[in-house]
């Protein structure tokens, strides 16, 4: 910047270098983008502006600025909305998305456009969660996982099976491909449980308790693998008659997925003991449990959260939520997960995605599916022995209750408050009801046709005017150059740099070529003969010629005395409308609508 503005003497080509460095975070992701650092550095560029001009040009300075600002008001409005990053193929770089298991889901959920997070293909053709990471560790304040411990020896190729799972209990093989493509992430997107993993490039290594995959070299972004697991079907039975209880009951792992903060708010226990109080099996106050979130009372909500200060997963915030009754996945899954822990069922929170978008195409003639940045979700697994750990879901309109936990599968308990008809249907749902995403104009569109038809006629008005306003652009420029240049000379500003600098362009506007080392006696010549001046508007030229001459050559560059402004405002607009009106009507049109000094980088230069 110092050797443009200084040795090339070229302030205004500053702010290049410095909309590139402003730009990198905006092109990185939007989210991180610093619009105060933005605003600085574009002052200071406008204040380098000014400074590098001989005389002080602040009402020029302000004119540029806000007609930036207004271009950058408006032109987002015309202009088709970004799209999301597609894949980049190397798992880093430019848009990838990073999902923080602990504390950011909200902040995940609340992106203003969707990102394809990676894509996926099941060899059943049904969709499937994909977990990333268990968070075991409840604390006053957050949810955590485990301290990351690599065992070299659980490697993809080798597995053992599930923890807690019987022999007994019914299953059924499923095969995922999946294909990351903007997750930037230590964690693997797996189904649960997996069985085999294969095609992976990088080193990645099993959890034995958690089942989840974690590399402390790679990021997931770019993985192309496929993935065999197992899809739990336990019977209703099966669950009534498993105890809620990690084997040997009373290990550390058993007691620190029942561990509870010190201080729990009331309402958490008591809430959680009123909705079971009429079941007798940790199976039934499980789907109790469950469906006394998505019985209608809650509402999924990304904004309440944040608007009612409770946006966290903490035990303040779940008794908040409890209070509410309006909140997204983390504050479902985590306020599920801790009650079931003061009813003694060991408890966990899983992060990872829902099964997205179906797509239209297919993968080798498999149902293929779409996972965005919208997808991101955390729902509770309890433990069963024999059975292991078992995913419920909580969110109300998000994802899709298990078989084995939905009230109209034969044999699953029913709540006291709740009938016998679907909680929820086995297709997963992609989009919150109240605020996860912008509507899709193309569903309004369907279902009001005559609004339909009005959008590409409004459109079309709105791009037409644009155009217009494009094309008028100049003429307001210049309109407005002439008005403020006018006025500060009748305040008694210079008249080298108002009203004269007037005379000069309007005549290269008029088709009056001037040369760029014309001294001003010279260029007076030229506007004289120009304009066909009478011997009173050449007595007026000549004076104002003298005002030029001594402001630009005396030393000092003096100003006219104050209260004089006026008169020398009067004659300069004297000899501008002797200018116009000595030339042709097209000259006079064209110099109107389409100025040349707008178009051309004519500069008058003066010395200080």
């Amino acid at each position: 910047a110092d050797l443009i503005a200084v040795s090339w003497r070229r302030p205004a080509l500053t702010g290049l270098p410095l909309a590139a460095i402003v730009g990198i975070p905006t092109v990185v992701g939007y989210q991180i983008a610093d619009t105060f650092i933005i605003i600085v550095t574009a002052v200071c560029w406008f204040i380098l502006l000014r400074a590098g001009q001989p005389f002080p040009e602040t009402a020029r300075t302000f004119s540029i600025g806000a007609l930036v600002v207004g271009l950058a008001l408006v032109v987002p409005i015309v202009l088709p909305p970004v799209v999301g990053l597609g894949a980049n193929g190397n798992g880093a770089g430019v848009g990838m998305v990073t999902v923080n298991p602990v504390l950011s889901l909200g902040s995940d959920l609340r992106r203003e456009l969707p990102r394809t997070v990676l894509t996926y293909s099941t060899r059943s053709g049904d969709p499937t969660y994909l977990r990333l990471v268990s968070l075991q560790n409840f604390g006053a304040d957050t949810w955590s996982p485990d301290p990351t411990i690599i065992d070299r020896a659980n490697v993809p190729s080798t597995f053992r099976p599930p923890p807690g799972l019987g022999v007994d209990v019914p299953t059924r093989s499923e095969t995922v491909w999946v294909n990351v493509e903007n997750l930037d992430s230590p964690w693997l997107p797996t189904p649960y449980p997996p069985s085999s993993v294969s095609g992976l490039r990088g080193d990645w290594f099993w959890d034995s308790a958690g089942m989840t995959f974690v590399s402390t070299d790679d990021s997931s972004g770019g993985e192309r693998y496929r993935v065999g697991s197992l899809i739990l079907q336990p019977t209703p039975e099966q669950l009534t008659a498993a105890l809620a209880v990690f084997p040997g009951d009373t290990g550390a792992e058993d007691q620190k997925n029942l561990e509870l903060p010190e201080g729990m708010p009331p309402i958490i226990g008591e809430t959680a003991r009123a909705v079971t109080a009429t079941v007798n099996s940790d199976y039934a106050r499980a789907v109790a449990l469950q469906e006394f979130f998505r019985n209608g009372q809650f509402t999924y909500s990304e904004s309440t959260p944040v608007d009612q200060d409770y946006d966290g997963n903490g035990m303040l915030a779940i008794a908040a939520f409890l209070q509410q009754k309006s909140g997204y996945c983390i504050h479902f899954a985590s306020s599920m997960a801790v009650m079931a822990r003061t009813l003694g069922i060991p408890s966990r929170v899983t992060v990872g995605f829902l099964p997205g978008e179906k797509q239209t195409a297919t993968v080798e003639g498999r149902a293929s599916y779409r996972v965005t940045t919208q997808d991101v979700h955390a729902w509770p697994e309890l433990y069963f022995e024999g059975i292991g750990w078992t995913r419920f879901e909580p969110t109300t309109s998000r994802g899709f209750v298990p078989s084995y936990a939905d009230e109209a599968t034969p044999g699953v308990p029913i709540s006291p408050s709740a009938s016998p008809t679907p909680t929820a249907s086995p297709t997963p749902s992609a989009t919150p009801e109240p605020s996860a995403a912008p509507p899709d104009p193309n569903a309004e569109a369907v279902a009001n046709p005559a609004r339909a038809a009005d959008f590409p006629w409004l459109w079309a008005a709105l791009g037409g005017l644009g155009i217009v306003l494009l094309l008028l652009l100049p003429a307001a420029v210049r309109a407005g150059q002439r008005a403020i240049r006018l006025r500060r000379c009748g305040r008694g500003h210079l008249m080298a740099t108002t009203g004269w600098r007037e005379l000069l362009q309007s005549a290269h506007d008029l088709m009056v070529d001037i040369s760029t080392t014309a001294t001003p006696r010279e260029a007076a010549a030229v506007i004289q003969r120009a304009a066909q001046l009478g011997d009173a508007d050449q007595a007026t030229l000549e004076k104002v010629l003298g005002l030029v001459e001594r402001q630009s050559f005396a030393r000092g560059a003096p100003r006219e005395a104050a209260g004089s402004g006026g008169m020398w405002q009067a004659r300069v607009s004297t000899l501008l409308a002797r200018l116009r009106s000595s030339a042709t009507w097209r000259t006079r049109v064209a110099a109107a609508v389409a100025p040349r000094t707008v178009w051309s980088q004519l500069r008058m230069r003066r010395e200080d």
